[in-house]
Protein backbone atom coordinates (compact mmCIF):
# COMPACT_ATOMS: atom_id res chain seq x y z
CA UNK A 1 0.00 0.00 0.00
CA UNK A 2 2.96 2.15 0.95
CA UNK A 3 4.10 1.86 -3.15
CA UNK A 4 1.13 2.95 -4.11
CA UNK A 5 1.38 6.38 -2.34
CA UNK A 6 4.58 7.03 -3.89
CA UNK A 7 3.17 6.08 -7.56
CA UNK A 8 3.21 9.54 -9.35
CA UNK A 9 4.53 12.65 -7.99
CA UNK A 10 1.14 14.31 -6.99
CA UNK A 11 0.18 11.70 -4.92
CA UNK A 12 2.12 13.39 -2.43
CA UNK A 13 -0.41 15.90 -2.04
CA UNK A 14 -3.10 15.95 0.69
CA UNK A 15 -6.16 15.58 -1.67
CA UNK A 16 -4.47 12.46 -3.86
CA UNK A 17 -3.22 11.22 -0.68
CA UNK A 18 -6.36 11.33 1.10
CA UNK A 19 -8.48 10.06 -2.14
CA UNK A 20 -6.08 7.25 -1.74
CA UNK A 21 -6.37 6.11 2.00
CA UNK A 22 -10.15 6.58 1.27
CA UNK A 23 -9.95 3.48 -1.30
CA UNK A 24 -7.80 1.65 1.08
CA UNK A 25 -10.44 2.04 3.42
CA UNK A 26 -13.33 0.95 1.35
CA UNK A 27 -11.43 -1.93 -0.17
CA UNK A 28 -11.52 -3.65 3.94
CA UNK A 29 -15.47 -2.80 4.41
CA UNK A 30 -14.78 -0.34 7.24
CA UNK A 31 -17.56 1.37 8.74
CA UNK A 32 -16.73 5.21 7.83
CA UNK A 33 -14.01 5.36 5.50
CA UNK A 34 -13.98 8.80 4.40
CA UNK A 35 -14.37 9.76 7.85
CA UNK A 36 -11.63 7.16 9.67
CA UNK A 37 -8.92 8.42 6.13
CA UNK A 38 -9.58 12.45 7.37
CA UNK A 39 -8.91 11.60 10.94
CA UNK A 40 -5.93 9.69 10.49
CA UNK A 41 -4.29 12.16 7.75
CA UNK A 42 -5.51 14.96 10.31
CA UNK A 43 -3.56 13.09 12.88
CA UNK A 44 -0.33 12.96 10.64
CA UNK A 45 -0.33 16.41 9.98
CA UNK A 46 -1.30 17.64 13.44
CA UNK A 47 -3.91 19.48 12.36
CA UNK A 48 -8.15 19.69 12.88
CA UNK A 49 -9.99 17.66 10.54
CA UNK A 50 -12.09 20.62 9.19
CA UNK A 51 -8.63 21.85 8.06
CA UNK A 52 -7.72 19.13 5.92
CA UNK A 53 -9.79 20.96 2.13
CA UNK A 54 -7.36 23.99 3.54
CA UNK A 55 -4.27 21.77 2.76
CA UNK A 56 -5.36 20.08 -0.10
CA UNK A 57 -2.31 21.31 -2.61
CA UNK A 58 0.47 20.95 0.34
CA UNK A 59 2.78 17.95 -0.01
CA UNK A 60 3.82 15.55 2.55
CA UNK A 61 7.44 14.62 3.10
CA UNK A 62 8.23 10.73 2.83
CA UNK A 63 8.08 10.90 6.55
CA UNK A 64 4.95 11.70 6.81
CA UNK A 65 3.71 9.54 3.61
CA UNK A 66 5.17 6.54 5.49
CA UNK A 67 3.45 7.19 8.84
CA UNK A 68 0.09 7.51 6.76
CA UNK A 69 0.23 4.48 5.28
CA UNK A 70 1.67 2.56 8.32
CA UNK A 71 -1.97 4.36 10.33
CA UNK A 72 -4.22 3.40 7.23
CA UNK A 73 -2.66 -0.67 7.19
CA UNK A 74 -3.52 -0.76 10.26
CA UNK A 75 -7.39 0.77 10.01
CA UNK A 76 -7.74 -1.25 7.23
CA UNK A 77 -6.64 -4.59 9.28
CA UNK A 78 -9.66 -3.65 11.13
CA UNK A 79 -7.77 -2.43 13.97
CA UNK A 80 -10.02 0.48 15.70
CA UNK A 81 -9.42 3.68 14.85
CA UNK A 82 -9.16 4.73 18.83
CA UNK A 83 -6.36 2.69 19.04
CA UNK A 84 -4.94 3.59 15.74
CA UNK A 85 -4.50 7.16 16.74
CA UNK A 86 -4.32 6.49 20.61
CA UNK A 87 -6.73 8.37 22.41
CA UNK A 88 -11.06 8.29 22.63
CA UNK A 89 -12.96 11.41 23.68
CA UNK A 90 -15.53 10.74 26.52
CA UNK A 91 -17.82 13.38 27.85
CA UNK A 92 -15.36 15.67 28.90
CA UNK A 93 -11.80 13.61 28.81
CA UNK A 94 -9.55 13.08 26.38
CA UNK A 95 -8.59 9.31 26.94
CA UNK A 96 -5.51 7.19 26.55
CA UNK A 97 -6.97 3.96 24.71
CA UNK A 98 -4.87 0.94 23.57
CA UNK A 99 -5.21 -2.84 23.49
CA UNK A 100 -5.21 -3.02 26.97
CA UNK A 101 -8.53 -1.37 27.75
CA UNK A 102 -11.80 -1.50 25.91
CA UNK A 103 -12.93 1.91 24.16
CA UNK A 104 -15.12 3.77 25.67
CA UNK A 105 -18.87 3.67 24.06
CA UNK A 106 -21.39 6.08 23.78
CA UNK A 107 -23.74 3.90 25.60
CA UNK A 108 -21.02 4.28 28.64
CA UNK A 109 -21.62 8.12 28.26
CA UNK A 110 -25.12 7.82 28.30
CA UNK A 111 -24.73 5.91 31.80
CA UNK A 112 -22.68 8.23 33.22
CA UNK A 113 -24.97 10.69 32.49
CA UNK A 114 -28.01 8.90 33.50
CA UNK A 115 -25.69 8.22 36.87
CA UNK A 116 -25.26 12.18 37.46
CA UNK A 117 -28.32 13.17 36.58
CA UNK A 118 -30.86 10.34 39.33
CA UNK A 119 -28.23 10.89 41.98
CA UNK A 120 -29.97 13.56 43.53
CA UNK A 121 -27.44 13.56 46.57
CA UNK A 122 -23.68 14.61 46.86
CA UNK A 123 -21.86 10.88 47.53
CA UNK A 124 -18.61 10.99 49.81
CA UNK A 125 -17.09 7.69 48.09
CA UNK A 126 -17.57 6.62 44.73
CA UNK A 127 -16.31 3.42 43.32
CA UNK A 128 -16.12 2.34 39.53
CA UNK A 129 -15.60 -1.34 39.65
CA UNK A 130 -13.45 -2.70 36.30
CA UNK A 131 -12.16 0.64 35.75
CA UNK A 132 -10.47 -0.18 32.08
CA UNK A 133 -9.52 3.13 30.83
CA UNK A 134 -10.80 4.54 33.67
CA UNK A 135 -13.65 6.36 31.91
CA UNK A 136 -16.56 6.48 34.62
CA UNK A 137 -14.28 6.83 37.31
CA UNK A 138 -12.44 9.94 36.00
CA UNK A 139 -16.05 11.24 34.85
CA UNK A 140 -17.67 11.06 38.38
CA UNK A 141 -14.51 12.58 39.56
CA UNK A 142 -15.42 15.58 37.27
CA UNK A 143 -19.04 15.12 37.69
CA UNK A 144 -18.81 15.09 41.75
CA UNK A 145 -15.99 17.38 42.63
CA UNK A 146 -15.97 16.88 46.75
CA UNK A 147 -16.05 13.14 45.85
CA UNK A 148 -13.35 10.62 47.19
CA UNK A 149 -13.50 7.92 43.48
CA UNK A 150 -11.67 4.54 44.02
CA UNK A 151 -11.21 3.14 40.42
CA UNK A 152 -10.97 -0.73 40.34
CA UNK A 153 -9.89 -3.39 38.29
CA UNK A 154 -8.21 -6.73 38.36
CA UNK A 155 -6.05 -6.14 35.31
CA UNK A 156 -2.31 -4.28 36.65
CA UNK A 157 -2.01 -3.14 32.71
CA UNK A 158 -5.53 -1.29 32.14
CA UNK A 159 -5.45 -0.04 35.54
CA UNK A 160 -1.42 1.36 34.73
CA UNK A 161 -3.65 2.93 31.71
CA UNK A 162 -6.77 4.09 34.00
CA UNK A 163 -3.74 6.31 35.72
CA UNK A 164 -2.00 7.60 32.81
CA UNK A 165 -5.18 8.98 32.54
CA UNK A 166 -5.82 10.55 35.70
CA UNK A 167 -2.45 12.37 34.97
CA UNK A 168 -3.59 13.25 31.19
CA UNK A 169 -6.72 14.93 32.52
CA UNK A 170 -5.26 16.54 35.93
CA UNK A 171 -7.59 14.17 38.06
CA UNK A 172 -4.61 12.55 39.33
CA UNK A 173 -5.36 13.76 43.02
CA UNK A 174 -9.22 13.15 42.81
CA UNK A 175 -9.06 9.42 41.94
CA UNK A 176 -7.25 6.20 44.01
CA UNK A 177 -6.02 3.36 42.06
CA UNK A 178 -6.92 -0.60 43.49
CA UNK A 179 -5.64 -3.75 41.92
CA UNK A 180 -8.22 -6.35 43.42
CA UNK A 181 -10.90 -8.42 41.72
CA UNK A 182 -13.98 -7.24 41.74
CA UNK A 183 -14.87 -6.26 45.75
CA UNK A 184 -11.90 -8.62 46.73
CA UNK A 185 -9.72 -5.94 48.26
CA UNK A 186 -11.85 -3.71 48.71
CA UNK A 187 -12.36 -1.96 51.91
CA UNK A 188 -15.13 0.31 53.20
CA UNK A 189 -18.31 1.27 52.25
CA UNK A 190 -19.97 3.87 49.24
CA UNK A 191 -22.32 5.93 48.79
CA UNK A 192 -22.33 5.49 45.10
CA UNK A 193 -21.41 2.22 42.99
CA UNK A 194 -20.65 1.84 38.99
CA UNK A 195 -19.58 -0.99 37.04
CA UNK A 196 -19.29 -1.84 32.96
CA UNK A 197 -18.51 -5.22 34.00
CA UNK A 198 -18.15 -8.78 30.74
CA UNK A 199 -21.56 -9.03 29.64
CA UNK A 200 -21.27 -11.24 26.52
CA UNK A 201 -21.35 -14.73 26.05
CA UNK A 202 -18.97 -16.40 23.63
CA UNK A 203 -21.37 -16.50 20.92
CA UNK A 204 -22.25 -12.67 20.72
CA UNK A 205 -18.25 -12.36 20.91
CA UNK A 206 -17.99 -14.34 17.71
CA UNK A 207 -20.87 -12.32 16.65
CA UNK A 208 -19.59 -9.04 17.38
CA UNK A 209 -17.61 -6.69 14.29
CA UNK A 210 -13.74 -7.54 13.94
CA UNK A 211 -12.91 -4.06 15.57
CA UNK A 212 -14.34 -5.73 18.67
CA UNK A 213 -13.63 -9.29 18.18
CA UNK A 214 -9.56 -9.27 17.27
CA UNK A 215 -8.63 -6.04 18.98
CA UNK A 216 -10.66 -5.70 22.18
CA UNK A 217 -9.38 -7.13 25.25
CA UNK A 218 -11.90 -10.45 25.54
CA UNK A 219 -11.70 -10.81 29.35
CA UNK A 220 -13.52 -7.53 29.29
CA UNK A 221 -16.53 -8.08 26.98
CA UNK A 222 -16.97 -11.81 28.08
CA UNK A 223 -17.11 -13.09 31.65
CA UNK A 224 -15.48 -16.14 32.57
CA UNK A 225 -18.02 -18.19 33.05
CA UNK A 226 -20.70 -19.73 30.70
CA UNK A 227 -23.34 -17.28 31.86
CA UNK A 228 -22.88 -14.02 30.37
CA UNK A 229 -24.88 -12.64 33.70
CA UNK A 230 -21.91 -13.92 35.89
CA UNK A 231 -20.04 -11.01 37.16
CA UNK A 232 -23.53 -8.95 36.77
CA UNK A 233 -24.45 -11.50 39.84
CA UNK A 234 -21.86 -11.19 41.64
CA UNK A 235 -21.46 -7.56 41.48
CA UNK A 236 -25.21 -7.08 42.57
CA UNK A 237 -24.78 -9.84 45.57
CA UNK A 238 -21.86 -8.05 47.34
CA UNK A 239 -22.35 -4.81 46.65
CA UNK A 240 -25.69 -4.55 48.66
CA UNK A 241 -23.16 -4.70 51.65
CA UNK A 242 -20.89 -2.29 50.38
CA UNK A 243 -23.31 0.38 50.43
CA UNK A 244 -23.85 3.04 52.67
CA UNK A 245 -27.47 3.77 53.45
CA UNK A 246 -29.63 5.18 50.30
CA UNK A 247 -26.64 4.38 48.47
CA UNK A 248 -27.45 3.75 44.56
CA UNK A 249 -25.80 0.56 42.46
CA UNK A 250 -25.89 1.55 38.66
CA UNK A 251 -24.61 -1.11 35.80
CA UNK A 252 -24.42 -1.57 31.94
CA UNK A 253 -25.76 -4.43 31.09
CA UNK A 254 -26.90 -7.01 28.14
CA UNK A 255 -29.65 -7.04 26.38
CA UNK A 256 -31.32 -9.93 27.96
CA UNK A 257 -30.47 -9.17 32.03
CA UNK A 258 -32.74 -7.22 33.09
CA UNK A 259 -35.76 -9.28 34.28
CA UNK A 260 -33.28 -11.28 36.31
CA UNK A 261 -31.64 -8.48 37.94
CA UNK A 262 -34.80 -6.67 39.38
CA UNK A 263 -35.65 -9.80 40.25
CA UNK A 264 -32.59 -10.62 42.42
CA UNK A 265 -32.20 -7.42 43.43
CA UNK A 266 -35.54 -7.52 44.57
CA UNK A 267 -35.22 -10.86 46.15
CA UNK A 268 -31.92 -9.75 48.48
CA UNK A 269 -33.12 -6.14 49.61
CA UNK A 270 -32.38 -3.65 47.46
CA UNK A 271 -35.31 -1.21 46.79
CA UNK A 272 -36.17 0.76 43.56
CA UNK A 273 -34.41 -1.41 41.19
CA UNK A 274 -34.85 0.30 37.82
CA UNK A 275 -34.06 -1.25 34.50
CA UNK A 276 -33.38 1.36 31.94
CA UNK A 277 -32.77 1.61 27.92
CA UNK A 278 -29.97 3.22 26.01
CA UNK A 279 -29.13 5.84 23.38
CA UNK A 280 -30.47 3.61 21.18
CA UNK A 281 -33.42 2.28 23.16
CA UNK A 282 -32.07 -0.86 24.15
CA UNK A 283 -32.11 -2.29 27.50
CA UNK A 284 -28.66 -1.30 28.65
CA UNK A 285 -28.66 -0.11 32.54
CA UNK A 286 -29.92 -1.46 35.49
CA UNK A 287 -30.33 0.83 38.69
CA UNK A 288 -31.10 0.10 42.44
CA UNK A 289 -30.13 1.22 46.23
CA UNK A 290 -30.15 0.05 49.31
CA UNK A 291 -33.15 1.28 52.01
CA UNK A 292 -32.41 4.35 54.11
Amino acid sequence: MTDSFFAESNSRLVCHLLANAKVELIKSSVENPSLDAEWILAYVLQTGRLNLPLLSDRKLSESEIEHLACLIRRRASREPLQYVLGNSLFADLDLKVDQRVLIPRPETEDLLTRIVSLTNYSPNRIMDLGTGSGALALGLALAFPAAEVLAVDKSSAALALAMENAIRNKLEDRVKFLLSDWFDSVEGSFDLIVSNPPYLNEKEWRECDPEVRDFEPKQALVSHQQDSAADLKRILNIALSKLRKGGALFLETGETHHSMLVEQASSIGYVSPIAMTDIRSRPRFFSARRAD
